[in-house]
């Protein structure tokens, strides 16, 4: 479903970057209050993220745990994305004097509110104009972050990008939407990292990511996870950008996700996955009988949200 939310001041980014802060769109007071709440019933500890690490206190539970960690550059916002039943994606802030929470508008399936909703943990650089996906809580309303460690909640985000989520920075209003990709440990710490703060993500389930500044005096003499491990692997989707700017392809509905096609070629070989982004294609394409094989169409790499966009059928 396309949902609103969030616009930013000015144009569209393409090859630049932005410098000006995202403007939200506040989220309606009565669904940002159900998500509050939902928010504060899925941890028994609390809605609390991430606290400050305290090495003195914290250095044995580091020597026996695994954790895995990310850099963050210290300005964007950690909160939660929160998807309720026929509702735009809402991200909101627990802590006092936060931000209202806003909506924005991703293509994403009405799956994510089934059972009473979905939480991700996210963050989100209004001025990088970033929005990076961290963490689940809630799956399909199952309260998943005190039952189950942080590989096994990490494996929801990659169901999330692989059958319920299409990137789209357009239609975010120049957000590009990327997946934290965490490392081990002892490799994340020696490697030199650009960023303000580094985060500790637990393994163990239920317990709150630690974080502290770069430059700070490190945790040492950690347990590292095995190197193997497949979390360490960045699944985004990254499609390779075609050596034509446009082809002809064969597009099949999805279901649960209006606008939203598989693309295959003349063999049946599945291409990606394309948008619909004007209002008369999208009737056209909706008008018509699909075969087995599907709507023949020209699609169109856009580089600016990093997909294929059907622009006409042929």
């Amino acid at each position: 479903m396309e949902n609103q939310g969030l616009r930013e001041e000015g144009t569209l980014r393409t090859t630049h970057r932005e410098t000006h802060a995202v403007k939200r769109k506040p989220a309606p007071r009565a669904i940002a209050d159900k998500a509050r709440t939902l928010v504060e019933s899925t941890s028994q500890s609390g809605p609390i993220i991430r606290q400050r690490l305290d090495l003195d206190r914290m250095k044995p539970a580091l020597q026996k745990g695994v954790f895995y960690v990310a850099g963050n550059d210290g300005k964007a916002e950690t909160g939660f994305l929160v998807f309720l039943p026929g509702q735009a994606p809402i991200f909101l802030q627990m802590r006092p004097k936060a931000p209202p929470a806003c909506t924005l508008r991703m293509r994403v399936s009405n799956v994510l509110g089934e059972g009473g909703g979905s939480i991700f943990v996210a963050s989100l650089d209004s001025v990088q104009h970033v929005l990076r996906l961290e963490d689940v809580w809630m799956w399909r309303g199952r309260a998943v972050f005190d039952a189950e460690p942080y590989s096994a909640r990490r494996a929801y985000l990659k169901e999330f990008v692989e059958k319920f989520w299409i990137p789209d920075a357009r239609l975010l209003g120049g957000i590009v939407t990327t997946i934290v990709n965490p490392a081990p440990l002892e490799s994340g710490l020696a490697a030199p990292d650009s960023a303000h703060t580094l985060e500790l993500f637990p393994e163990q389930a239920g317990r709150r990511r630690l974080w502290f500044e770069v430059g700070q005096k490190q945790p040492v003499a950690v347990k590292a996870p095995p190197t193997e491990n497949a979390i360490y692997s960045d699944f985004t989707e990254k499609p390779e950008k075609p050596k034509v700017i446009q082809r002809e392809a064969f597009a099949k509905p999805i279901e649960n996700l209006p606008d939203i096609y598989d693309l295959f070629d003349d063999q049946g070989l599945p291409i990606s996955r394309a948008s619909v982004q004007r209002f008369v294609l999208s009737q056209e394409l909706r008008a018509k009988k699909n075969d087995r094989t599907g709507t023949r169409v020209k699609v169109e790499w856009r580089q600016d949200f990093g997909g294929y966009e059907i622009i006409q059928v042929l």
